[in-house]
């Protein structure tokens, strides 16, 4: 790494192996990028529900926490898998050139896969803290 380039978040986000390095719909700059934005996001969602708390919100505005909670966690997992889940479900891939369509089914089943797993993991862990938030009395 020369004098005052940064390092990528890429390669400490999820071990990829070169076999389904395809199997990735989003840049190095985009998956560091959605990893700042859903931890900082995160820290914003989580601030929040403390306040929400210390003002003793209602449990109607305790379960509105899954929305920040939700954007945050699909930042994040987009990062962590190094795929838009949004994006492979539409059967695209972000390039440095823009957006591009996935022509080999091979990998555009592999991107689905990947992207629904990203989905899942993202409303999966809004959901726990939603739900975190909401049971604290």
């Amino acid at each position: 790494m020369g004098e005052g380039a940064r390092p990528s978040f890429a390669r400490y986000a999820s071990p990829v192996s070169a076999q389904n390095e395809a199997a990735l719909n989003l840049t190095d700059e985009n998956v560091s990028r959605r990893l700042r934005v859903g931890i900082l996001s995160l820290a914003l969602a989580l601030g929040l529900a403390v306040t929400l708390q210390r003002l003793g919100a209602s449990t109607a505005w305790r379960a509105a926490l899954f929305l920040p909670f939700f954007v945050s966690t699909t930042f994040f997992f987009q990062g962590a898998f190094q795929t838009c889940g949004y994006s492979a479900l539409a059967g695209q891939r972000h390039t440095r050139c823009g957006v591009e369509k996935i022509a080999d089914p091979d990998v555009l089943r592999e991107v689905r896969a990947r992207g629904l797993k990203q989905l899942f993991y993202s409303i999966l862990s809004a959901l726990g803290l939603t739900t975190l938030f909401v049971l604290a009395s």
